[in-house]
């Protein structure tokens, strides 16, 4: 019998059977795969499955993230393309009042392996006398607003030459270095 016998014997009952047997096969092949989709995903809801694992590790991350965003808004250098910005900003606040200040970089210098120590020099640009609590001020909020930045030395001199039975008005020219240190990141 040829395929043209055979398609000339077809009649609509023939035509219904063979359609719906190759829809049989279809359904049964699919079926199948949603199946076996079906038990990977009950297998991923049992517990120690796929999904309790990825949600500790996003819970995990999650408090990570943001504990080191509440340690980038503590940290006073954080958005600050320019360390020198963050300590003029400081000199400007109300409680310090130190005016405009020169800060003069120095190379970076490495210690320790993998952090980098950047050191600054900071004086007033007016030369004249500033009280002692706004200057240990300063530099108590240089200290205290960052975890990076620490006063390294300090030079006090009275803005007054006096005699030594003379009394002063305690007004002080003063210079600062600061050390920041930073991790090198690998590259």
């Amino acid at each position: 019998m040829s395929l043209k016998d055979l398609m000339g014997a077809m009649n609509l009952a023939r035509w219904i059977m063979v359609m719906g047997l190759l829809g049989a096969v279809a359904l049964g092949v699919s079926g199948w795969r949603f199946h076996a989709e079906r038990l990977e995903l009950e297998a991923a809801l049992e517990p120690g499955g796929m999904v309790e694992q990825k949600s500790a590790n996003i819970q995990k991350l999650g408090k990570l993230c943001t504990k080191l965003q509440s340690d980038a808004d503590r940290e006073g250098l954080s958005g600050q393309t320019e360390p020198i910005l963050y300590f003029r900003g400081l000199a400007s606040d109300g409680g310090v009042r130190l005016g405009s200040i020169e800060v003069a970089a120095m190379a970076p210098q490495v210690y320790i392996k993998g952090t980098e120590d950047l050191q600054y020099t900071l004086r007033p640009q007016i030369d004249k006398g500033y009280p002692r609590d706004r200057i240990v001020y300063y530099m108590y909020l240089l200290e205290s607003k960052s975890r990076r930045v620490r006063v390294t030395s300090i030079q006090l001199n009275p803005e007054q030459k006096l005699k030594e039975w003379e009394i002063s008005n305690d007004m002080w020219k003063w210079n600062l270095e600061l050390t920041s240190r930073t991790k090198v990141e690998k590259k």
